[in-house]
């Protein structure tokens, strides 16, 4: 049977379990506002109770341990859709960077450069004969080709923005696997030796959070509280240990940039796998939106220079062509056939007419070179000319230079190869994509010499059919195999970034509503109410007090005793 002394036991181990969950729950309270903190709960188990002849008489609560609230599904479920959200948001920032360059719809932007252009080749075509209106249109040119220039040299920068996200990104994927590292030793340490690591495992969920954020994570607990961490099916963080990771140029991803970066692990080599995250966001911007930007842009001036050049190379102005002129574009060698020369637009066969003026404008000669795009080289071209005795052809470092005697003049005429845009002879624009995009030096120099007419009479000034053919390339469709014009392919370019803004907006929006629903339910199970902890302090209280009491009558009781005895 029981005794009056294993009654004090029993309130003893009330006061004892009521003292433990007064600290749990004073702790819960003070830790309300910690980032992530989980509220802990005393689990309160029964000594094992004595058996008697009328059955187990019980021997009072004990407190068996102290857990934390916590629900691994959510936090699974968390963590995945915060590298989504991750790489949205970082997508977000930058596609907001893209917009205000562009700065489309508007009067600023570079649609309104392009009309602007247009316009002035309209004028032009009216007034062939200006030289104001050409200098007008030589200007606008000028305008045209610094936009495409500065367009080129902002979404460069902005590919150098993303790559230095990758570089200072992946310092914080190592600084935060040494933390996992550290609290895993720590944890592994203090419950090998029968203590509870609660705090120091929310202190864990929290980097574990914030490294799924940056890069997309899998990760697995051992029976001895470490958790190890993997990213792309590969193990970051071993127990105590971690595998650095580490940015490295590499020039296989773009030959022109190579200060790009990859993330590979220290220790091996081998390529990190980027799934998703901020890192992934950055490479998908510096790699994939970025660089189809710039490609689009390219594409775009690349045809604006092969169109007009086209049309202006065949072209004559006020006067001929009276100084030595150098094509702009390079052969990798003299001697190699044309199509396989290293020129930026495509040769034909076929051939174009070098027609040689006395001093009396008269034509005095035309030189036709022929061409077979697969055998002839630049060299072929120089000796064709130089069968002329008014002119001369020299290369110097692939660059053909071709020069009038003295009292000669020249123009060229009837390219049925697209020998001259491709080689850069007499074109409006030099270079062949957006970085190097410029207006033709000799017409910079002298405006006389802009293509207006394709007459080879000299004298009629007044003929624009060149001009008008230049500025009817407005409503040509020459890009997309023929399917838009100049402005058609910008303005779909600008379609394009808005309806992948928008959609990697919308994307972010719905990661915040997953992410902010989910926050919610883990806050349901892991988060500190106030009020609940209030009430379960009263509760404790109360049973503080009530084990008190059992304490306080069985003293009375064991007086009684006493004083029976004496």
């Amino acid at each position: 049977m029981g005794t009056l002394f294993s009654s004090l036991d029993i309130g003893r181990a009330g006061l004892n379990t009521a003292q433990i969950q007064l600290d749990v729950v004073g702790h819960n309270i003070a830790s309300a506002n910690k980032v992530g903190f989980s509220r802990q709960r005393a689990t309160i188990s029964t000594r094992d109770p004595l058996e008697r002849s009328y059955g187990f008489l019980g021997r009072g609560p004990f407190i068996s341990g102290v857990e934390r609230l916590r629900d691994g599904f959510l936090d699974i479920s968390y963590r995945d859709q915060i590298a989504s959200l991750g790489n949205a948001d970082i997508q977000t920032a930058f596609y907001s960077r893209i917009e205000d360059l562009f700065q489309e719809p508007g009067n600023n932007g570079f649609s309104e450069n392009l009309n602007v252009f247009f316009d002035s080749l309209n004028d032009f075509a009216n007034n062939v004969e200006d030289i104001p209106t050409r200098v007008a249109t030589i200007t606008e040119a000028e305008a045209l080709a610094a936009s495409f220039r500065e367009y080129a040299a902002n979404l460069e920068e902005l590919r150098t923005a993303a790559n230095e996200d990758i570089r200072s990104l992946v310092p914080e994927v190592n600084a935060i696997s040494r933390q996992i590292a550290d609290l895993n030793f720590s944890i592994k340490t203090l419950e090998a030796s029968g203590g509870t690591a609660n705090d120091l495992r929310d202190d864990r969920d929290v980097l574990i959070d914030d490294l799924a954020r940056i890069i997309e994570v899998q990760y697995r607990e051992r029976e001895d509280g470490q958790v190890d961490v993997l990213v792309g099916g590969e193990e970051l963080v071993t127990g105590s240990n971690i595998r650095l990771l580490e940015t490295v140029p590499d020039a296989s991803f773009n030959p022109e940039r190579p200060d790009f970066l990859r993330v590979q692990f220290v220790a091996t080599g081998r390529d990190v796998q980027i799934n998703d995250g901020e890192l992934a966001g950055a490479f998908k911007q510096r790699d994939v939106i970025l660089q189809d930007l710039v490609e689009r842009n390219d594409t775009l001036a690349a045809g604006l220079i092969a169109e007009l050049n086209a049309l202006h190379s065949q072209g004559n102005g006020l006067e001929n062509i009276a100084i030595p002129l150098s094509a702009s574009n390079a052969v990798t060698d003299p001697a190699a056939a044309l199509d396989s020369a290293g020129l930026p637009f495509v040769v034909n066969d076929g051939s174009f007419d070098l027609v040689l003026y006395n001093g009396a404008n008269a034509v005095a000669e035309t030189i036709t070179v022929p061409i077979t795009a697969n055998t002839t080289s630049l060299n072929d071209i120089a000796a064709a000319i130089n069968s002329s005795a008014n002119a001369t052809a020299t290369i110097t470092d692939g660059i053909l230079t071709i020069t009038p005697n003295a009292g000669f003049s020249y123009s060229f005429a009837n390219d049925s190869a697209n020998a001259l845009p491709a080689l850069g002879l007499n074109g409006l624009f030099t270079g062949s994509d957006a970085r190097d995009i410029r207006v033709s030096n000799h017409l910079r120099d002298n405006a006389a010499l802009l293509s207006s007419g394709s007459s080879l009479n000299v004298l009629e000034t007044g003929d624009n059919t060149v001009a008008l053919s230049m500025a009817a390339l407005r409503n040509e469709k020459v890009l997309s195999n023929g399917t838009e014009t100049i402005n058609d392919y910008f303005e779909s370019t600008v379609v394009r970034l808005g309806t992948n803004a928008r959609a990697n907006l919308d994307q972010r929006d719905v990661q915040l509503a997953v992410i902010s629903d989910l926050q919610l339910r883990r806050q349901e199970v892991s988060g500190v109410n106030l009020d609940e902890e209030v009430t379960t302090l009263i509760q404790v209280q109360k049973a503080f007090d009530a084990s008190a009491r059992i304490i306080t009558v069985t003293d009375r009781m064991l007086d009684t005793l006493l004083n029976i005895v004496r």
